[in-house]
C-alpha cells in the first residue's frame, strides 16, 4: 500500500471517530483489516465485532478501491491525480453470518465501473478466507471535483 493511499485514509472521519485502527494489507490490491478489540464488540455474550464495525470497514475499503481506480484512470490519461471527494448514493450490505468471537475481520473491494461522476463498487468481509464471507456489499458513490475525461 502506497503512502498516498495511507494518507487518503488518515482524514476520513468514520475510521477516526470510532478509532477502529484499520490496517491496510499490502499483499492484496485493495484490502483492510479491523483488528479485534473488546470495545468494538456488538453483543458481549457473543464476543464478535459489531455489525457497524463491519459496515464501516467495508465502506472505507470500497472508498479505497474507488481511489485506486481514479489513480489508475489518471495515470492512463497521462495526468496527475487530483484530490476529490465522494458521497454515498447507495450502499447495500448483506450480512451473511455473524463474525466469529474474538476474530479480526478483513475486507476487500473492487471498483467495477467509473462512469461520469459515479463509481460502482463491491466488497466482501471475512475472517480467514474470502470463501467463507461474513458480509457482501454493493455500492454506488458520486464523485466530486474529479475530471470526467482527459484534458
Amino acid at each position: 500500500m502506497g503512502d498516498a493511499l495511507r494518507g487518503d485514509l488518515a482524514w476520513r472521519g468514520t475510521a477516526l471517530s470510532i478509532a477502529m485502527g484499520f490496517e491496510t494489507l499490502a499483499d492484496r490490491l485493495c484490502a483492510m483489516r479491523a483488528p479485534f478489540r473488546a470495545e468494538l464488540v456488538g453483543d458481549p455474550e457473543g464476543g464478535a465485532l459489531a455489525g457497524g464495525v463491519i459496515f464501516a470497514l467495508l465502506d472505507q475499503t470500497c472508498g479505497m478501491a474507488i481511489s485506486q481506480a481514479l489513480r489508475a484512470r489518471a495515470e492512463a490519461e497521462g495526468r496527475e491525480p487530483r484530490p476529490g471527494g465522494m458521497a454515498t448514493l447507495d450502499f447495500r450490505l448483506d450480512h451473511i453470518r455473524a463474525p466469529r468471537p474474538g476474530a479480526s475481520v478483513t475486507a476487500e473491494a473492487e471498483c467495477l465501473k467509473l462512469t461520469g461522476d459515479v463509481a460502482v463498487v463491491r466488497g466482501w468481509a471475512y475472517e480467514e478466507s474470502a470463501e467463507d464471507p461474513i458480509a457482501a456489499a454493493q455500492a454506488a458513490f458520486m464523485l466530486t471535483n474529479v475530471p470526467l475525461f482527459s484534458a
